[in-house]
């Protein structure tokens, strides 16, 4: 038996021998047992300080062994848990899904590991995506000016041409459509006058073949000739001159101002620089359907024939000013005039004011859509004004399609309507407009037109930038430079 055993057993008699008076002789017998004498105990336990400490230790290490237990098992399980929780967070960070949104195409869910590496890999797509979108806007804006940097004639009234501007404006106006017509071979048949000359050299040369002193002296074989001469001489000079020609047009058809009194009195900035408008959005027309006729030699061969008539509506959206002006602001009421619609008195002129300070052009905001004014749903916002121009003219039939994709092409045209109707050549041909042997038909196309604010506003007096909500600055360009201020040690001025 070891030695803890004995100690036991010895501490267990001694407990036995505490309750009996006298120890084995006199009293109460061992059976009987007796009273708990507490001055024996105390006397025990100071001569036997090992045994009662071992027995204490016995007792005592149990009870604190669960407990020192029970208190490990919890912070394991604590631990446990929160790596686990440690853990189902590396994994969601390995399956975090990103939407990738490039521009013109859906965006698209992407699943990975978020690291610094993916985000700067990110911000660098983000940097290019930007810089791709500000090169698209310079090439659209560029595409849209065509290279019309300036006025074609400057509309600022002051005194000293109140009285000359509107006719100035009027003639480089005329001037540079007659130019456009001339530089693209557009033209009419010869005019009556030159017909007449050239018919009557016919006439002269044929009496004298005929060997007779006038037409009176021909007998009725010889006139009916001379007729026959006469009228294949005419189509004859139709012919030459449609050769020289890619299409059949003329400036008063073209739907441009017909006097100068149209800017009024005093004459109206906005109405000045609606006539170069007007007549930027009929050049594009026109070089449109050259562009159709550009592979062809004449306007015989050509798809489109002749334009019968061309025209611009006046502005009927209000756009909706950028946020910070307050209100809605009101489209022209005709072309170029003051959103108000007032007239300075007659021979009037309003001073210049400063002008005032108007937000730029968001880029970035959304452009509303309208499908119940076309089927693109363009309309006049702050980024782009929408305007409409109506062509009348005659196309060969068969090729309709080449005329409606040469249109599409240039400058963000789009044919909106049409409506054709037969068109009589052989009557055409009587007025020296011919249009070869292809069937033809009259077409009525109604375009769509976009103008970018961004540099048409440039362009504009003060009154439009104001009742169009811009100057032209855009959210890409750098903020004016602010007045240089004075030196401080400056000395005030008298």
């Amino acid at each position: 038996m070891s030695a803890i055993t004995d100690a036991i057993s010895n501490l267990r008699e001694k407990l036995g021998s505490l309750g009996k008076k006298g120890g084995d002789s006199g009293g109460e017998s061992a059976g009987g047992g007796g009273k708990f004498d507490a001055k024996v105990a105390l006397a025990w336990v100071k001569a036997n300080p090992v045994i009662v400490a071992c027995v204490a230790v016995m007792v005592v290490v149990p009870a604190a062994a669960w407990w020192f237990a029970s208190d490990m098992r919890a912070q394991r399980a604590a631990a446990a848990e929160s790596r686990a929780q440690e853990w189902g967070n590396l994994e969601k960070l390995e399956r975090s899904t990103v939407e990738i949104a490039l521009p013109g195409v859906a965006s698209e869910p992407k699943t990975g590991v978020v690291s610094q590496a993916t985000v700067a890999s990110y911000e660098r797509l983000a940097k290019r995506l930007k810089e791709d979108a500000r090169r698209a806007h310079e090439r659209a804006r560029d595409a849209n000016q065509a290279g019309r940097t300036a006025l074609i004639h400057d509309v600022r009234v002051t005194k000293e041409n109140v009285n000359l501007i509107a006719e100035e404006v009027f003639d480089a106006v005329q001037a540079k459509a007659t130019a456009m017509l001339a530089d693209l071979k557009v033209g009419m048949p010869p005019g009556d006058e030159r017909l007449a000359d050239e018919l009557q050299r016919r006439q002269d040369s044929f009496i004298a073949l005929e060997r007779k002193p006038d037409r009176k002296s021909l007998d009725a074989d010889q006139l009916k000739r001379l007729q026959t001469a006469l009228s294949e001489t005419r189509l004859q000079i139709y012919a030459d001159r449609a050769s020289t020609l890619s299409m059949y047009a003329d400036p008063a058809t073209l739907g441009l101002p017909e006097s100068a009194a149209e800017a009024g009195t005093p004459p109206s900035e906005g109405r000045m620089f609606g006539w170069q408008w007007r007549f930027w959005a009929i050049e594009d027309a026109v070089r449109a359907l050259a562009d159709a006729n550009s592979k062809d030699r004449s306007v015989i061969e050509a798809p489109v024939k002749r334009i019968l008539s061309i025209s611009v509506a006046e502005e009927s959206a209000k756009p909706k000013p950028p946020a910070g002006l307050g209100g809605e602001a009101e489209a022209p009421p005709a072309e170029g005039v003051p959103a108000d619609g007032a007239a300075p008195a007659d021979g009037a002129i309003v001073a210049e004011a400063a002008a005032p300070s108007l937000p730029p052009i968001d880029l970035k905001a959304a452009v509303p859509y309208d499908f119940s004014r076309s089927m693109t749903g363009r309309v006049t916002n702050p980024l782009y004004d929408v305007r409409m121009v109506t062509v009348r003219m005659v196309v060969a039939t068969s090729r309709l399609p080449e005329v409606m994709n040469a249109i599409s092409r240039r400058n963000f045209m789009t044919v909106t309507d049409m409506s054709i109707r037969p068109a009589d050549a052989f009557e055409a041909a009587d007025l020296g407009f011919i249009y070869g042997p292809d069937q033809v038909s009259e077409v009525t196309m109604r375009i769509e037109t976009v103008w970018l604010k961004s540099w048409l506003a440039r362009l504009m007096p003060a009154e439009l930038q104001k009742s169009k909500g811009t100057d032209g600055r855009t959210s890409d360009d750098p903020p004016p430079a602010a007045p240089d201020a004075a030196p401080a040690d400056a000395a005030p001025s008298a």
